[in-house]
C-alpha cells in the first residue's frame, strides 16, 4: 500500500469551515429555542445552519463568479469552491447556469430562512405552516 492517508490544507480547511458553521447553527438555533419544544428547537438549530451555509458559502461563490472566477481567488472559501471544481470544473470559472441558480438559493432560500427563524422566534401565526402544528 502506499503512505498513510493525509487530509491536505484546502480539504481539512473546507471541512473546519463547514464543521464550524454547523456548530455555531446549532447553537444559535438552541439559544434562540430555549424554552420552546424539541421540534421548535431543532427547526431552529437547523435554519440558522441553512442561512449561515447561504450566506457564508454560496453567497461569496457568487461574488466571486460576478467579480472574476474561484480559479484565480485566493482564500478560504475560494479553496472550499477550488476542492468542489475538482469535480465538476463549471464551478471554478463563470458559468451563467451555476452562477444563476446560486444568486437564488443565496438570496431566496438565505433570506426564507431567517423570515422562517422570525416566525418561530416570534411566534407568528403562519409558523404553524412551517413546523406542522
Amino acid at each position: 500500500m502506499g503512505s498513510a492517508w493525509e487530509l491536505e490544507a484546502a480539504p481539512g480547511g473546507s471541512l473546519l469551515l463547514c464543521a464550524a458553521l454547523l456548530a455555531a447553527g446549532c447553537a444559535l438555533g438552541l439559544r434562540l429555542g430555549r424554552g420552546r419544544g424539541a421540534a421548535d428547537r431543532a427547526a431552529l438549530a437547523w435554519l440558522c445552519y441553512d442561512a449561515l451555509v447561504h450566506f457564508v458559502l454560496e453567497g461569496p461563490f457568487v461574488y466571486l463568479s460576478l467579480v472574476g472566477s474561484v480559479a484565480n481567488s485566493d482564500g478560504l472559501i475560494a479553496s472550499l469552491w477550488k476542492e468542489y471544481g475538482k469535480a465538476d470544473a463549471r464551478w471554478l470559472h463563470f458559468d451563467p447556469t451555476i452562477v444563476s441558480v446560486e444568486i437564488l438559493t443565496a438570496v431566496l432560500d438565505g433570506f426564507l430562512a431567517l423570515f422562517l427563524i422570525y416566525a418561530i422566534v416570534k411566534e407568528k401565526h403562519y409558523r404553524d405552516k412551517v413546523t406542522g402544528k
